[in-house]
């Protein structure tokens, strides 16, 4: 659990960053940011905040579990949301205004109705805190790939020859309640055979075919925290032999790039080593996506790992490194591990194993 001393320093932190940016004060509303910056988990809030403190916005369904869960701010009860805004505003005349640039602007435009004030995007103030994870964050997530591992292996180790891929699907959604987590992290990919070259694969009620590839792609929350891991194994027996180069050429790109994992490294040039390991065999025109992204409240955050990357490398942040290999109507191959970045190189958090496993079926 994230102590209520951590969310007391992040909102500090947040405070200070609004003076140096220039604004009287900042509007969250992404619900993730609000749960990072106070631990509390709702639907709809206004959280607004100034050098000088914070004050969370909740209406009647939430406001005794907030005033409950939440201590580093003052809690307040709101009719409606433009009300509610309306009054704050009326009370701390702020100026400058910052808000999340996610945020549509259908909502930015009746804030800017109510609050008569210079409305800045600075949705990097938050981006920025969040890049890189605290220990209490870290045992989190680590607790989640954990729990994550034993799923898949669950799932793996009892598949029976009349299961589809959307009965797996449903399993692993079964086995991650009955283990603890809090839901998944994404809808889990399940794609068998020639569907596993479609990256993003929605499961279907198609048998599982027997000497082919199955492609898993799951992640747990655990803590509020995501995990995420892929794994590729073969079913019944190992599929024909390009399949099985292709797989030992990711393997080793996968591997390698990992190797290079460690503060001060770009995230383009990680992007690079891989898809230069894939050009050796061939195969890197089959490496249709980035090598990898963030992960923590959110299963995609900062940092990218892609060629187009700017962010480098640095301890504490949580990145996956996933290859891919996909050949349309033969079959895909991704192996992706979630990783922790250390002082002295990188901490693997995903521990199911790598090396090519044929899957035995009932």
């Amino acid at each position: 659990m994230i102590p209520p001393a951590e969310y007391a320093r992040r909102m500090g932190q947040l405070q200070k960053s609004l003076g140096r940016r220039g604004l009287d004060a900042l509007l969250v509303f992404d619900r993730g940011n609000t749960f990072y910056l106070t631990g509390m988990r709702c639907s709809l809030s206004l959280l607004l905040v100034t050098p000088a403190g914070a004050i969370m916005l909740l209406d009647g369904r939430y406001i005794e579990a907030g005033r409950a869960a939440v201590s580093n701010c003052e809690v307040r009860l709101m009719t409606t949301p433009l009300l509610g805004l309306g009054k704050w505003a009326a009370e701390f005349k702020p100026r400058t205004m910052g808000f999340e640039g996610t945020t549509a602007w259908a909502s930015v435009r009746q804030w800017q109705e109510v609050v008569a004030a210079d409305w800045r995007p600075a949705d990097e103030l938050i981006a920025a805190m969040r890049l890189v994870k605290s220990p209490a964050e870290a045992r989190a997530i680590r607790r989640s790939a954990r729990l994550n591992d034993e799923v898949l292996a669950s799932v793996l180790n009892s598949i029976r020859g009349d299961e589809t891929e959307r009965d797996l699907a449903l399993r692993i959604r079964h086995e991650a309640d009955f283990i603890g987590a809090e839901r998944l992290s994404f809808d889990s990919i399940v794609a068998c055979g020639a569907m596993s070259s479609r990256p993003h694969y929605e499961p279907q009620a198609r048998p599982l075919e027997k000497g082919g590839l199955l492609l898993i792609d799951m992640g747990l929350v655990v803590e509020g925290y995501c995990s995420d891991m892929t794994r590729t194994v073969g079913l019944a027996k190992r599929p024909r032999p390009r399949l099985m180069k292709a797989y030992e050429a990711l393997l080793d790109a996968q591997e390698k790039t990992l190797s290079e994992v460690g503060p001060g490294m770009k995230c383009a040039d990680l992007d690079r080593i891989a898809r230069g390991r894939l050009k050796r065999k061939g195969l890197d025109e089959y490496f249709t996506h980035g090598l990898g992204h963030g992960v923590g409240l959110n299963i995609h955050e900062a940092p990218t790992l892609n060629p187009r990357s700017r962010e480098v490398l640095r301890p504490g942040m949580v990145i996956t490194i996933e290859p891919g290999v996909y050949l349309p109507g033969q079959g895909g191959i991704r192996i992706e591990d979630l990783v922790l970045v250390t002082r002295t190189g990188y901490e693997a958090l995903s521990k199911t194993p790598k090396e090519f496993r044929v899957i035995e079926i009932e």
